[in-house]
């Protein structure tokens, strides 16, 4: 992430939107955007977010929720796309 701004690849978003719409088969992949908030707009709670989390760590095992959800509440932004920033840096804040 750069001064708020994130950088993040199509491919990766597309990924962790597989995830979300797993966790959350409510969910059409077409609908999420980097800019989608996992609680404001695609509507996930604490269990989901643990969840996904434990999804996302098969691919992705340095994954740590607990330091993005540090990041989105600092940065009051919990973004699919400062997610997928974080899994870009090897996901770690």
């Amino acid at each position: 992430m750069a001064d708020g701004v994130f950088v993040v690849d199509d491919e990766r978003v597309r990924e962790l939107a597989a995830h979300l719409v797993a966790v959350k088969p409510s969910l059409r992949i077409e609908d999420i955007a980097a800019s989608s908030s996992l609680t404001e707009n695609l509507g996930f709670d604490s269990m989901d977010l643990v969840q996904l989390a434990g999804r996302i760590r098969d691919t992705y095992p340095g994954f740590d929720l607990r330091a993005w959800l540090a990041s989105a509440v600092q940065t009051q932004v919990d973004s699919v796309g400062s997610m997928a920033a974080m899994l870009a840096e090897g996901g770690h804040a």
